[in-house]
Formats: structure tokens, sequence, C-alpha cells
């Protein structure tokens, strides 16, 4: 009798399962174990290393296999991480995530890989051309808008003569914030101008410091100053204290380190536009999970930034790093 009753359960729930999936309810993925693999930027600048731990404690929280894959050639990083996105791709995984660093090379590789019917993510680099490239999500933030965010913070502090530095040419993203920040100072009358700076020398304080230097002797009318990571505004700070003009130039930025928030709060550095890499790296996990297992998906983009981190706050960012080292991408 208890076994006829559990036969009668049994047929039950195999009719309700069938009913589920032929209503659509049924996973898109039906996989045991979900694999992602994050294409992401070098782990020499904390920043990475952020987003890195977000996709690692994504992956922990969800039980998927997780890979960071990335270069370390700094004198070739576009050419060697345009061959690791493809090999990435060979592999199959469940979700690709990538970070479009350079969408003129990137763009067609990308292109191929969602042409081929495989999954891919964009996230933080590559919010242009997400879409185009076949992509089916992206994570990160609006980068001309926050170029003219960062702006209007500079113009509020007093300037009107903007230098917005660029230290990976060939990113578009840097490219748009660049010319948010130039648009917003045309707009209120003033102008802007774009310094490049190889990013084979980005991270030579000495060199970046002198070319910021450079730039500021030679146009006296610059009175702020835009750097796009924690050791280019650190770079800019000395720049600007060299010239004894700590009080007369307006310095802001964008990436996190220990150093560059002491700077913050030391006054050296006005605002710090935190992009909040660890939610990068966090959000495009869960967002490629949810996608490969039930085949669900956000409405839009997922914005992760950015937050304006001022004097003010500057503290309570450092004790939080204290208390969860590289959350925050200050190392």
């Amino acid at each position: 009798m208890k076994f006829a009753k559990l036969l009668k359960s049994a047929t039950a729930l195999a009719f309700l399962s069938t009913l589920a999936a032929s209503a659509g309810l049924a996973p898109a993925h039906a996989q045991d174990k979900i694999n992602i693999i994050m294409d992401g930027g070098p782990l020499w600048d904390p920043f990475f290393g952020a987003m890195k731990k977000g996709g690692e404690d994504a992956a922990k929280d969800l039980g998927v296999d997780f890979q960071w894959v990335t270069s370390t050639d700094t004198a070739n990083f576009d050419t060697d991480y345009a061959k690791l996105v493809k090999q990435s791709a060979s592999r199959h995984p469940s979700a690709l995530i990538i970070g479009n660093y350079f969408p003129h090379a990137l763009d067609p590789i990308i292109k191929d890989i969602t042409a081929a019917g495989e999954p891919v993510f964009i996230f933080h680099d590559g919010g242009a051309s997400w879409k185009e490239d076949g992509a089916i999500g992206y994570i990160g933030f609006d980068s001309y808008a926050l170029g003219k965010k960062v702006a209007g913070l500079s113009i509020t502090a007093g300037a009107k003569h903007g230098l917005c530095v660029n230290h990976v040419p060939g990113n578009v993203t840097l490219e748009n914030e660049c010319k948010g920040y130039a648009d917003a100072f045309k707009d209120a009358g003033g102008s802007a101008k774009l310094q490049m700076i190889q990013f084979s020398d980005a991270y030579n304080p000495t060199f970046v410091t002198q070319a910021i230097k450079g730039q500021l002797q030679s146009d006296q009318t610059i009175d702020a100053v835009y750097t796009m990571g924690a050791e280019q505004g650190l770079a800019a700070a000395g720049a600007i204290e060299q010239l004894g003009k700590k009080d007369k130039i307006v310095n802001g930025s964008l990436g996190l380190s220990v150093n560059a928030l002491q700077a913050l709060h030391d006054g050296k550095i006005l605002f710090i536009a935190d992009l909040q890499p660890y939610l990068d790296g966090y959000y495009a996990v869960v967002e490629a999970y949810q996608y490969a297992k039930y085949g669900m998906l956000p409405a839009g983009e997922i914005w992760t930034g950015a937050q304006i981190l001022t004097k003010d706050n500057a503290d309570k960012v450092l004790d939080i790093n204290k208390k969860f080292p590289g959350v925050r991408g200050a190392s």
C-alpha cells in the first residue's frame, strides 16, 4: 500500500516536472557544474585585484568553478590579452566575462566568439559596444557621464581649465571619460586638454610625475588635473606639489590605493571616483551564473559605480580596507 502511494507520488512529480519544462520554467542550461572564465586587467594594479576578489567571492557563494585570466606583459599587454581572450573562448565555459579594454582590437574577436554561440558578458570596459559585439549583458559604469561628473566637481571647486590624463591609449572607456570631462568644462565656459601616457610607462611614478609636471609648466592656465588610476593620481599630486601649486590646482582621480586614500585625507587629492571594482567582479559572476543556470537576465546594464570619495569619508574606506583587505581595491 505504501509502495503504491509512493509510486503515485513519483508519477505526479514526473508529470509536474514535464509540465514545468513545457511551460518554459526549466533552467536554460541544466548543468551540474557551472564554470566561468573572467578575462580581466593586470593584477599589479590593486583596482583589478579587487575585481578578481569580487569574482572569486561570488563564485564561492554560488558554488561555481571560476578562473581569472590576465596578462603579465606590460610591453605588449593588448596583444597578449587578445590572445588570452581567444584561448578562454576555445575552452567553451558556461559563460565568459571579458573586460573589453581595447575595443579596436577586441571587438572583432568578441563578435566572432558570440557568433559561435559562446555566452559572453562584458564588464567594466566596453560599455559603448557590448550590444554590437553580441554580448548578453554589461556590468560597469557610464564613462562619459562620469567624466562630466568629475569635471563638475573640479569646476565647483573653482577650476576653469582642466587636464585629463589617459594612461591607456586605445581604451575607448577612458577616451569617453575624457570627452565627458572636456565637454563639461566647455559647457561651463572653460576648456580642457588631453594628455596621453603610454601604458608601458603608466606605472613608473617618476615618469608620470615628470610628464604631468611638464604639461602643467607648459600651460600655466591649467587649474585642474584628472587622472584615471590610483598611481597616476599620486603622481599628479607629486607634480603639483613640486610646482608649489597645491592650493592652485584641483587634483581629482579615479581608483583606490592606501596611499591615494591617505593623500585624499591629507588634501593632496580633492576627490576620488571609486568605481567599486569588487562589484564589477561579483555582479558579473552572479549575472553569468543566473543566465547559465536559469536563462534569466536583468532588464539592462548593471551599474556598479562610481562612488565619490572625499576627505570626509576617506577614513571610513581606510577602516573598511583594514577589516576586509582588497575589497575596495586599496592595497
